[in-house]
């Protein structure tokens, strides 16, 4: 039976010398990622750390950083993933929580005084990320042991234990099994243009995946991790930039392309032509819920189908379309995020008794499958509606949910709604804290470029479009929405524009 370990050990050593990731235009070959693998391992060794203790790794987007994630899924250890982007007193309390024995950075982050006192503090071994050929790790002076004490103990049949992107509080991790990995693997390797199995020799390709989100959340380790497992060659981007995501397309001319919702506005307020994406035969989109007018509007203007995806840090793969299925059923099935995949069970529930509804009825997602929660059903925390042909509409966050005085206010209900607004490019809806009804809705909106609408205008526009209860409190125009690193709205940093009390908050008689 061929492992985790198998596969990537198997890549690694097809051919030393072809190209296997670019980042800012020079090329790791597949070689140069085994020797990072080889030297991790080998330190690891040396420091004597042991495979059942986990190994912290602050994860960027560059070329050494993606070897160093294929080098623990070709390895025996666990990756804990650390998140450099954080502040120096949240990684400090993150890492006293964690306490892994030993940490893996790059040096621009070995170089914050905060960041090796707070990997001093619990005791870990430091490694460094060199970027030099010849010594791709070495130890940090002064880390060079860990000492002894209570150490991050890993699961062997873990992978990673992953950061979620903190979209609607603060980030968790969550346990990425092997068998989960490698089901994922299979099931990309089936559906490639040429599919392959698990089984067969490892093999190289000349095309390219162009990967743009970032590596320490699960929609970038995803898409690295199948194209490496593919022996795809990978064109990695520090962030999403339209130029620079236009400039790796004309390079490597993909079938295939991945955009977030976010990004596809941007790509297609660039004004991107049809023959700059002629390469493509599809766009997938993920990470957030996309509007069907977006999907038609990249449709009319490339002629290239939008194909959506839907899964979690928890759950990979849930939903999707292929290029077939999108023009035999899309106009019929608009706004659906795709057919659910056979290796999931999904039904709906109602929210309040947990029984299962009927078809077409709206409630909250639960799903079921091997990796998941075994035989237990596993609830979500997204309102969904499913078909008889497991077609699935995903409606909004069971946690978005606002109480205003005892009315229940969907927060992406009435996001949709501001959205259609001709002035209106980009809407996040929250809820507040209020004296008098709990909690109230607002709006922080992103106009058109151009746009002349004032915030009172707005409001009245939403007055005649919602319920009374629905219609925000409070709106502040914003240059763009707070994000996480994978451009999801980051709704914590929403509610924060909001925490200066306004007039309008407490007199509006809409209420």
């Amino acid at each position: 039976m061929v492992t985790l370990q198998d596969r990537f050990k198997g890549m690694l050593a097809v051919d030393p010398q072809a190209p296997a990731i670019e980042f800012r235009g020079s090329w790791l070959s597949w070689g140069d990622l085994a020797d990072v693998a080889k030297g991790i391992n080998e330190a690891l060794q040396d420091i004597g750390v042991p495979t059942s203790q986990a190994v912290g790794c602050a994860i960027r987007n560059s070329g050494e950083h993606a070897a160093a994630i294929i080098a623990f899924l070709a390895g025996d250890h666990s990756l804990l993933t650390i998140n450099p982007l954080f502040p120096d007193e949240t990684l400090a309390a993150d890492l006293a929580k964690l306490r892994p024995a030993v940490v893996i950075a790059d040096g621009q982050d070995w170089d914050r005084a905060g960041f090796k006192a707070a990997v001093g503090a619990i005791g870990a071994a430091g490694l460094e990320l060199t970027h030099d050929r010849a010594q791709p790790i070495r130890s940090v002076p002064g880390l060079e042991r860990p000492t002894s004490g209570d150490r991050f103990e890993g699961d062997p049949d873990v992978a990673i234990y992953m950061l979620t992107s903190g979209t609607t509080g603060a980030p968790k991790r969550v346990a990425i099994g092997r068998a989960r990995i490698l089901a994922n693997i299979k099931g990309a390797l089936r559906y490639q243009k040429n599919p392959a199995a698990i089984t067969d020799p490892p093999a190289l390709r000349s095309a390219a995946v162009i990967v743009d989100n970032p590596l320490v959340h699960m929609s970038g380790i995803w898409g690295l991790l199948n194209a490496i497992a593919g022996g795809f060659r990978v064109c990695l981007l520090e962030k999403f930039n339209v130029d620079e995501w236009r400039s790796a397309v004309a390079r490597h001319r993909p079938k295939i392309a991945n955009l977030t919702p976010s990004s596809l506005r941007m790509v297609l307020d660039a004004g991107v032509t049809r023959e700059e994406l002629s390469s493509l035969t599809a766009l997938k989109s993920g990470t957030a819920a996309l509007s069907p007018d977006l999907i038609d509007e990249a449709l009319d203007r490339w002629g290239v189908p939008v194909l959506q995806t839907y899964g979690a840090t928890e759950f990979t793969n849930v939903a999707g379309w292929s290029v077939g299925e999108f023009r035999e059923h899309y106009a019929t099935h608009k706004g659906a995020v795709g057919i659910v995949n056979p290796d999931y069970e999904a039904r709906i529930v109602d929210a309040q008794s947990g029984e299962p509804v009927p078809f077409g009825t709206e409630g909250v997602l639960e799903l079921r499958g091997a990796h998941v929660a075994g035989d237990q059903w596993l609830r979500t925390t997204d309102r969904a509606v499913l078909d008889a042909d497991r077609f699935l509409w995903i409606k909004g966050r069971v946690d978005n949910v606002i109480i205003r005085g005892g009315f229940k206010v969907h927060g992406e209900d009435v996001q949709r709604t501001l959205e259609q607004h001709p002035s209106v490019r980009e809407a996040c809806v929250v809820g507040v804290p209020d004296e008098r009804l709990g909690n109230v809705p607002v709006a922080a909106v992103v106009l058109q470029a151009g746009a002349d609408l004032t915030e009172e205008g707005l409001k009245a526009w939403a007055r005649e479009q919602l319920l009374p209860y629905q219609v925000p409190t409070a709106f502040r125009f914003v240059a763009d929405l707070p994000r996480t690193q994978s451009m999801k709205p980051m709704l914590p940093a929403v509610r924060e524009l909001f925490a200066a009390p306004r007039a309008t908050q407490s007199e509006d008689s809409s209420r």
